[in-house]
């Protein structure tokens, strides 16, 4: 475990954080983001958001985090022959100061709460989510989910809880039960070895169904603490990860619109193609009905077309002469009637008519 880091300055009076070295990413409009497996449960930035989180994972709300620092103090200090080394200042100052409220905590109290709780505890990135580090890893795991922890830097932790919905580790027990049945394992534990000199392995096996020694002794094996300096450069890392695989994703969603746009723009080009084929299939095959429906100019030539007087009475008769898709849909076959039926419901629009007039054969 590293000594604790400094008090950090960016912390203002009441607790607010300074960003100025969180830059957000830049990103294009209407940019969307994967949606992560977690949901972030904003804690209040005054100084006990560590152990507001914490609270939150234990008990669902943030509301018992001055009995978590209380209790957390006290395990601490009986503890004292193990964490004492990993504290810079004298050890009595430094339990007066984090006994303090609004005082931020950080390794040392995370490794107390995990042995208190007995249960890992899993600290993410606040870029993508992350998992950065494992706390009491080696436990027996009797939780059915580790209290999940999200660093955003600047000591600012906020409590991270599954989509599905958090299911806090003590939810059925009386705040302070527990804590207080690890401080008294703990204190028993110590008084045991103190008045039995040598007898370390019977005092462990004499408490074994309580305090789980074991896990503890090698949760603290792998128990590497960092500086708070490393655990920024580490969100670093992991920020600018995420922020590559986001920008990979994007080149990939660009180029799948090129391709779809491109699909688009041929099918266009394939229909217009096609209605082109089907008028000009009725200026020759039925010559009447495209001197009737306004196909052609009266300029122009109409193979086989009938000059009577009646087709021309029709075709005068007429006001209003229809689009293209009309005359292109019933090239197929369909009466011109249901085509023109067609066309007042869904207006110029080839699609539907066809849809129109397949739906309705036979009627």
């Amino acid at each position: 475990m590293a000594p604790a880091p400094q008090r950090d300055e960016s912390l203002s009076d009441d607790g607010d954080v300074g960003y100025g070295a969180e830059l957000p990413m830049t990103r294009p409009t209407g940019y969307t983001p994967a949606p992560s497996p977690f949901v972030v449960r904003e804690q209040a930035r005054d100084g006990n958001c560590l152990f507001r989180s914490f609270s939150d994972q234990v008990y669902g709300c943030p509301d018992y985090h001055a009995l978590l620092r209380d209790r957390c103090t006290k395990y601490i200090a009986s503890e004292r022959s193990y964490f004492e080394q990993f504290v810079a200042e004298p050890f009595e100052e430094f339990l007066a100061r984090i006994q303090r409220e609004g005082e931020w905590g950080d390794d040392v109290e995370i490794e107390a709460l995990s042995e208190i709780y007995d249960c890992r505890v899993e600290i993410y990135a606040s870029y993508g989510h992350s998992l950065m580090r494992t706390f009491h890893e080696a436990c027996d795991a009797k939780w059915s989910q580790p209290v999940r922890l999200l660093y955003e830097g600047h000591a600012h932790y906020n409590s991270l809880a599954p989509r599905s919905g958090l299911c806090p580790i003590a939810q059925q027990l009386r705040p302070g039960e527990m804590e207080d049945a690890a401080i008294s394992r703990s204190r028993r534990r110590h008084e045991a070895g103190y008045r039995r000199q040598g007898v370390h392995e019977a005092d462990a096996k004499l408490t074994e169904q309580e305090v789980v020694d074991e896990s503890i002794r090698l949760s603290r094996l792998e128990f590497e603490h960092k500086s708070d300096a490393e655990m920024d450069m580490a969100l670093q890392d992991s920020r600018a990860e995420w922020e590559k695989s986001e920008r990979k994703r994007m080149e990939e969603e660009v180029v799948d619109a090129i391709l779809q746009q491109s699909v688009l723009e041929e099918e266009q080009k394939q229909l217009t193609l096609a209605m082109k084929e089907s008028k000009e299939d009725v200026i020759h095959n039925r010559p009447e009905f495209a001197a009737l429906y306004g196909m052609v100019t009266p300029a122009e030539p109409v193979p086989g077309a009938s000059s009577s007087s009646a087709y021309e009475e029709k075709r005068d008769s007429r006001e209003f002469q229809y689009p293209e898709s009309v005359y292109a849909v019933m090239s197929m076959g369909f009466p011109l009637e249901k085509c023109i039926q067609a066309y007042h419901l869904v207006g110029d629009n080839p699609e539907g008519i066809l849809q129109f007039c397949c739906q309705t054969l036979g009627r």
